[in-house]
């Protein structure tokens, strides 16, 4: 379907599944999308809290959205206007929950496109994505706020071995779950092109199609039509087991003004230099079609003949937030350096500088103990018995009387022999 705002002419459609695991018949992810003042208003949410709770609880967000927008100040930046719609689907969809407690409650992602002539705003919460393909490249203008995405920020651990993480599902920010909701909005608008491809889409999508696959499907469809290209990704997640429920919104950009007057704007106070209309908005272009909200089955039955893979259940659920990642550009590879190191390893570097500091103290007092070591007297040499015989100064040792048998006991020493005395017989 064509959609023209401020000179800005899209080709959008947007399809959702429930896919193919029986338990998980109620489609709980929604999309909409609108024509407003400040242009073409794109959303995608992936509800959460269980069947119907998740299934109102995405409708009300995207309807949150589109009217919010629709019926902001016309003098507002684009950025602003999105960021706000989306604060007030997460205290529309928090009301939703009553007193409940957060891991009770129904909650939802959301991924947002405002697209107008000087670009594109986007604005997210959770692991639902958003995709820009230009002239064969595909980049990814989100980064999902989920613990393992956290983990690849922080170095420990890689993107590959992020796909098969048991806490994949484990998402830091959504909808609903607290009453004020942290929402990520691009610091500048996506400049476009015409020919640009714009792409939103829930994990149920993304878990199963990689993001080479999502660049082919959307090369080889969209100029066959939007609506050709959103089939063929449903179906070829569906074709993978089709774990959870599966929607896909397509924009392609047909035409963009030939010039634009350009102003700054600001989001949340700090001044920015993205640029917008200065012509007064609020008119919508003739025979404006109405919002959509799209989240029934496929029309389409899934093809025939594709091998069919048991990926498991792997259900959206809040996480704890370990932090506050800042947006980096997503086709660049995550820079352990530059990126702040998580609790989890600042404990680990602390446990081995104590350990190396136990080591070097046992070490020095060792050496220590080795120099100043005294000598044991149980070592001590113990001479022969006649090498201990005490000998005074100038005394001479007794004869033996068994070697002298004349000695007389009593005087200590024996006889001379007298002088001249015939010692023969």
């Amino acid at each position: 379907m064509l959609g023209s705002v401020h000179g800005v002419v899209v080709d959008f459609a947007e399809l959702s599944d429930p896919g193919r695991d029986p338990a998980k018949q109620v489609n709980e992810d929604a999309s909409g999308y609108a024509e407003t003042p400040f242009g073409h208003l794109a959303v995608v949410c992936d509800g959460m809290g269980g069947h119907e709770a998740g299934r109102e609880a995405s409708q009300a967000a995207v309807r949150t959205i589109i009217e919010h927008a629709r019926g902001s100040q016309a003098e507002l930046p684009a950025g602003l206007v999105l960021k706000r719609a989306i604060e007030q689907a997460g205290r529309s969809v928090y009301a939703l929950g009553g007193a409940a407690p957060p891991e009770h409650r129904p909650g939802s992602t959301c991924v947002a496109l405002l697209i107008h002539p000087a670009g594109a705003e986007v604005a997210h919460a959770g692991d639902s994505r958003g995709y820009l393909v230009r002239r064969g490249h595909l980049e990814r203008l989100t980064r999902d706020h989920s613990m393992v995405q956290e983990l690849v920020d922080s170095g420990m651990l890689s993107p590959a071995d992020a796909l098969r993480h048991p806490e994949a599902n484990k998402i830091t920010r959504a909808l609903g779950i607290t009453p004020e909701v942290s929402v990520e909005v691009r610091a500048e608008p996506v400049p476009l092109e015409p020919g640009d491809v714009l792409l939103l889409a829930t994990d149920g999508l993304t878990d199963l199609v990689s993001d080479p696959e999502i660049l082919d499907v959307l090369e080889r469809r969209v100029p066959s039509g939007t609506a050709v290209a959103c089939q063929e990704l449903v179906q070829l997640a569906n074709s993978r087991g089709g774990h959870d429920n599966v929607t896909a919104l397509v924009l392609a950009v047909r035409e963009l003004p030939q010039s634009v007057t350009r102003k700054g704007t600001v989001i949340d106070g700090a001044p920015r230099t993205s640029t917008l209309l200065t012509d007064k908005p609020g008119t919508l272009s003739d025979g404006a079609p109405a919002p959509t909200l799209y989240d029934e089955g496929s029309p389409r039955p899934t093809q025939p003949g594709l091998t069919q893979v048991d990926t498991g259940d792997r259900r959206t659920e809040p996480g704890i937030s370990l932090a506050q990642p800042s947006f980096q550009p997503s086709d660049a590879a995550p820079n352990p350096a530059a990126s702040p190191p998580s609790s989890s390893r600042m404990l680990l570097w602390l446990g081995v500088t104590l350990l190396l500091t136990l080591l070097a103290s046992v070490g020095t007092w060792a050496v220590l103990r080795v120099l100043h070591r005294r000598p044991d007297p149980a070592e001590d040499v113990v001479p022969p018995p006649e090498e201990r015989t005490h000998k005074r100064r100038g005394h001479h040792p007794r004869p033996d009387s068994s070697e002298n048998p004349d000695a007389d006991p009593a005087r200590g020493t024996a006889d001379p022999p007298e002088a001249g005395a015939d010692s023969g017989p």
